[in-house]
């Protein structure tokens, strides 16, 4: 960390000073850092002068804000409902699935909007300040589109506007059931007329966030639901429209072994390597959940710095199995993290997953070389921002003053030093002591609240009562 000296300080910018605050991979002590009257970090320093006008978070550390890559909000609804499953009844993820198909029927525009909202309220609690929304919901309940094609968009947009949460939207093309699925098997509220629908309704929704929002607060990337929703050619369609408009573009990849095994009988190799073939892999391409990756596949993101986001709760919640996030790392792609279908919102809690399940599969103290711990916080925010094109993920001077304060004497972490610090928040953390969460150099979580904490908890309640008949 580079500390300036000396440095003047207008009348509207604003500093803090915690009893540690994380930077450049480590924690520090004794400095203050500084935001502009947009939001934007200026500078840090030791200066007594500096330290003297910053504001004061006694026993408080800071760490820049999480980034959550890949979330879809309407999935909170479902929380504890598809455990319920008669005795015998077939394996939890295909129970799961018909549940959200059956549920995905009643949802109004205003319960996307209700649980969007509750869901980015959770994030804020967790310390996470920027989501990766995997949008596929965008017809009506009976499959007809609505007058506005993008009116579920806005919806799930006006969720995080009103909560204060940075997103970037991932509009997701789907043209297809899952290959070796029925037509019937889902519901046709996701499914698009035409990839060239899709587009000019993307191009469409577009010019919507740049009228409405800064660039930095709601963005817009593109994503194929998965190989099996997104036939070969509409897949390099849509990867053709995402690099002319240089969008960050994400699919499910290697979610299942049977997913793999179509592709390989029917092409002779894996959804990733033909993709790779197609010029579809970049460095602007995330591969969520690859889970079953074949060791060309490995290469093949490492070849093109890409990146593949993991959501070990939810991916383990449905007995998947766990991706090869050592594997991958080592051949020089990213890795980012992922709360999926919201089993639990808690990305730090998704980190420490994603090691545990690492080591339960390989032999030794870890699985992921060298400094694990900083490894996996750089999951949590560095590589997550770089998924989703986002200018967060780190506490540097020109990024916005994105992040979260812990209470260093909450009973969880308490006694922990500037060396053990990061290892006490990543492995034994609890979200109670996240205590304040600034974005932008605005304050959206005060002592573990949000202003309007009531509200948006108690609409998300009315809407579960009315949709679940309790």
């Amino acid at each position: 960390m580079q500390v300036k000296s000396g440095v003047p300080h207008g009348a509207t910018e604003l500093g803090w000073l915690p009893d540690c605050v994380y930077v450049g991979d480590k924690f520090e002590t004794g400095v203050a850092f500084f935001a502009d009257a947009v939001g934007r970090i200026t500078r840090f320093s030791r200066e007594p002068a500096d330290l003297a006008i910053a504001r004061r978070l006694a026993g408080q550390a800071i760490l820049p804000g999480l980034v959550n890559a890949h979330s879809h909000a309407f999935h909170r609804v479902l929380r504890g409902r598809s455990e319920l499953r008669a005795r015998g009844e077939r394996d939890l993820r295909a129970h799961a699935l018909e549940v959200r198909d059956r549920v995905m029927t009643r949802l109004s525009a205003e319960d996307v909007f209700d649980s969007a909202r509750l869901v980015f309220l959770e994030m804020l609690l967790a310390g996470i300040t920027c989501v990766g929304e995997f949008h596929y919901l965008h017809r009506q309940s009976d499959g007809t589109g609505y007058a506005d094609p993008n009116a579920l968009a806005r919806e799930v947009m006006r969720a995080a506007h009103d909560v204060g949460i940075r997103i970037a939207l991932l509009n997701v093309l789907a043209v297809r059931a899952d290959a070796g699925a029925s037509p019937s098997a889902s519901p046709e509220r996701w499914r698009a007329v035409s990839v060239e629908q899709f587009v000019r309704d993307t191009e469409a929704l577009r010019g919507t966030i740049e009228k409405e929002f800064p660039a930095d607060e709601v963005w817009l990337g593109v994503a194929a639901k998965s190989p099996g929703h997104v036939p070969l050619d509409a897949f390099k369609a849509l990867a053709t429209y995402a690099r002319a408009q240089r969008f960050r573009l994400h699919a499910h990849v290697g979610t299942t072994a049977g997913e793999s095994a179509a592709w390989v009988a029917e092409f002779g190799r894996t959804p990733l390597a033909l993709l790779s073939e197609n010029g579809i892999v970049d460095k602007r391409f995330t591969a969520v959940d690859a889970i079953h990756l074949s060791d060309t596949d490995i290469a093949v993101l490492g070849a093109a710095r890409a990146s593949v986001c993991v959501c070990p709760s939810s991916e383990q919640h449905f007995g998947l199995g766990s991706a090869p996030a050592d594997r991958v790392l080592a051949a020089g792609a990213g890795v980012a993290l992922g709360s999926d279908g919201h089993v639990q919102l808690d990305l730090l809690k998704e980190a420490r997953l994603l090691e545990y399940g690492l080591r339960g599969r390989s032999p030794g103290p870890a699985s992921l070389a060298g400094d694990a711990v900083t490894a996996l916080f750089h999951a949590a925010t560095v590589t997550g921002a770089r998924s989703l094109g986002a200018t967060s993920g780190a506490l540097e001077v020109g990024r916005p003053a994105d992040f979260f304060t812990v209470n260093l004497f909450d009973p969880s972490i308490a006694g922990a030093d500037a060396g053990s610090l990061l290892a006490n928040v990543l492995f034994a953390l609890e979200r109670r002591a996240i205590r304040d969460v600034w974005i932008g150099a605005r304050q959206r979580i005060t002592a573990g609240r949000h202003p309007n904490h009531g509200p948006i908890v108690g609409r998300f309640v009315e809407m579960q009562t009315k949709r679940w008949g309790a």
